[in-house]
């Protein structure tokens, strides 16, 4: 199996205005996953006070009151990410009913997105996702704005990374195939924002397979008439879920209250080193 080892620092910097009687800091932070990554070590310049998992997400939180100055927290990990194709399907999942509903921007019962999965459906999974992949890569332009949703994507033809993977999923849900949205870290030691998300599509005999149509990377290629399933080892993933709550597709999320109507404000800086 092959494998990259990373070494991941992200230091939040926490700037404060007035005083905050209370102020809580949760981080979703890299865990553990099958065939995937495995975490070696995960540390904080501050200790969490308390850690939980949900919804396939590993969550640590920190609680500060009567804060009057700016701090920084970091956190530093060391993880090895794996190539997650698998020769045979080793992670059968039970139960895929929430993979191929609509929901709020992976609208896959529009009548428009309906249309356009008829015309892309093939003979089998594996060509229809492939089909469905080249189709968004090829006609949706990046643009770094607000999300949209895929039923305003496919209208308008532009968005951002999670408008990729939104469009990607619906038009595979529309064709009764599992598909999700998954939010992570791209392996780039010289992007300012490595925070990403794309699609994995749910494949028999393969289970969760990545594609990426932002950036055109796909673990799945042809050769001929012949399918050939590889991976790049930059995909570190955080959580899943376009609507996840407890994610809101953020790395962190803060809440504070304040007597004197202050504000905080939370700035990020990546440093990311891949072999």
């Amino acid at each position: 199996m092959d494998e990259r080892d990373v070494n991941l620092k992200i230091t939040f910097k926490v700037n404060v205005v007035g005083c905050m009687n209370h102020l809580r800091l949760k981080l979703a932070v890299p865990h553990d996953i099958s065939n995937k990554q495995k975490i070696s070590s995960l540390s904080y310049s501050i200790k969490p006070d308390s850690s939980y998992s949900v919804n396939s997400a590993q969550y640590v939180v920190f609680v500060f009151k009567n804060v009057e100055k700016n701090f920084k927290i970091t956190m530093k990990c060391n993880l090895t990410i794996y190539n997650s194709i698998n020769k045979s399907n080793h992670d059968i999942a039970t139960d895929l009913s929430k993979y191929l509903i609509a929901e709020k921007d992976i609208e896959s019962d529009n009548p428009k997105i309906l249309e356009t999965a008829a015309n892309l459906k093939k003979n089998t999974d594996v060509e229809t996702v492939v089909n469905s992949f080249n189709y968004v890569k090829d006609n949706i332009r990046y643009e770094l704005k607000k999300e949209i949703g895929a039923e305003k994507v496919l209208e308008t033809g532009v968005g951002k990374c999670m408008d990729f993977s939104d469009l990607l999923v619906a038009l595979c849900r529309a064709n009764k195939i599992p598909a999700k949205s998954v939010f992570g870290i791209v392996v780039d030691e010289n992007a300012e924002n490595p925070l990403h998300a794309w699609p994995e599509v749910y494949l028999k005999k393969q289970g969760w397979v990545l594609f990426d149509p932002t950036t055109g990377h796909s673990e799945v290629g042809t050769s001929g008439k012949n399918f050939l399933l590889d991976v790049e080892n930059k995909y570190i993933t955080l959580a899943e879920g376009r609507n996840d709550p407890e994610f809101k597709a953020s790395p962190y999320i803060i809440t504070y209250s304040s007597e004197n109507d202050g504000t905080v404000k939370v700035d990020t800086d990546f440093h990311i080193y891949g072999q």
